[in-house]
């Protein structure tokens, strides 16, 4: 099988290297840096790299996986997927659905195949040079199939996610994955960077301990990136955004009206709802679809 990757950056590059030795695979890719593409072959993640999309040759590939940004990954669609043969898989690992998706039902009538992904690991530095092959052991792989899609593509592609080191696979579709992101992923962004927002931040050396790590880690981010997620995912973000600022007045309420009691019972309920979170979470097959 002949699989290209459209983007050799941290994701792209993680999953070259993590698919090494899979059995039959031939790993190419489009990538228009220089330095990467020599990079890259030199690490052996891929046989060969061509420097643009137009010249590289799609129509002999079997699966194409977008390892671009959602814009950039819609464009492609727009201005490629024409070149993909007949029965080709068209995957992707965007952290929001909503444009590849429309982009692709634009099209009307296709040869291809159509299987969103999305890896949920990362690092805080992105890059070829950051890539490695171990970037997805242990975390979950998105899918999110519709009708169209043939259970031995899901296969498929849960085969290559296993190989790459990932604990699981769980089904969603577009809609809902972008919903759910935007409260595990896009809101936790908004939250590092607002705790880096406030004027503690460089007095703070020597007391910050794990919490304030983990709860800030993910503030060292790719802004334009970002910036493009957040706002193709905003409506959902924002209103996240705002239950959040309502959930945090609760608190500051509690804690200006000096009622332990009434403190310790939200603290209490909310740590049962976390306790009941991950005991649901352990009990759930992951191939089966949490959100409807």
């Amino acid at each position: 099988m002949k699989i290209m990757f459209v983007g050799l950056g941290l994701i792209g590059g993680s999953m070259a290297l993590a698919l090494e030795g899979y059995p039959g695979l031939e790993r190419y890719a489009v990538e228009c840096d220089e330095w990467t593409r020599f990079e890259a072959l030199g690490r052996g993640a891929v046989r060969a790299a061509w420097a643009s999309v137009e010249e590289a040759p799609l129509g002999e590939m079997d699966t194409v996986v977008l390892c671009l940004h959602p814009h950039a990954a819609a464009g492609f669609v727009r201005t490629q997927a024409h070149r993909l043969r007949p029965g080709a898989l068209l995957t992707d690992v965007c952290g929001v659905k909503r444009p590849i998706c429309d982009a692709v039902a634009a099209l009307g009538e296709r040869s291809f195949v159509y299987l969103g992904g999305h890896p949920m690991a990362g690092r805080e530095r992105g890059g070829f040079a950051n890539a490695t092959p171990d970037l997805f052991r242990g975390s979950h792989y998105i899918l999110t199939p519709d009708d169209s899609v043939a259970q031995d593509r899901v296969q498929l592609m849960r085969q290559l996610v296993t190989f790459m080191g990932c604990s699981d696979v769980v089904l969603s579709t577009p809609d809902a994955h972008d919903a759910r992101i935007a409260y595990t992923s896009q809101l936790m962004h908004v939250m590092a960077l607002a705790l880096c927002d406030q004027h503690l931040l460089f007095d703070s050396y020597g007391f910050e301990g794990g919490s304030f790590r983990g709860a800030t880690r993910v503030a060292a981010l790719d802004p334009k990136l970002w910036c493009e997620l957040f706002m193709a995912n905003r409506e959902a973000l924002a209103d996240l955004t705002d239950e959040l600022i309502e959930k945090l007045g609760e608190y500051s309420a509690l804690l200006r009206g000096g009622d332990s009691q009434a403190l310790l019972e939200r603290l209490t309920a909310s740590s049962e709802r976390k306790k009941e979170f991950d005991r649901l979470r352990s009990q759930a097959p992951s191939d089966t679809p949490l959100y409807k």
